[in-house]
């Protein structure tokens, strides 16, 4: 069987006062909306370019593996974490969205 638990009745002294909305503040387009919706529409276009980058990237790090000096791998790195980045941005960096 279930347990009821039992409340405390509510005490109220009277009708909650209603206070009215604040106005809605007209917003300007910020730079991270206006990058946003630049890059959203642009977005096939950037994607099929940083897929080849990441790709060269990878192929170049694993070329120069062994050569002292080249740093390919921290490249690559960087090339990927830059277009994981821009994958989210696109995904879920909406300005409109409520978090």
């Amino acid at each position: 069987m279930a347990d009821i638990i039992q409340f405390p009745p509510v005490t109220g002294k009277g009708k909650p006062q209603l206070q009215p909305a604040p106005a809605p503040q007209p917003s300007t387009p910020g730079l991270r909306k206006i990058l946003w919706v630049i890059v959203v529409l642009c977005w096939p276009v950037i994607r099929f370019f940083m897929v080849c980058d990441v790709l060269f990237q990878l192929l170049r790090m694993l070329v120069l593996w062994d050569t002292p000096g080249t740093h390919a791998g921290w490249g690559f790195i960087l090339h990927y974490a830059f277009f994981c980045y821009l994958t989210w941005f696109v995904a879920y960096g909406n300005p409109d969205q409520s978090r």
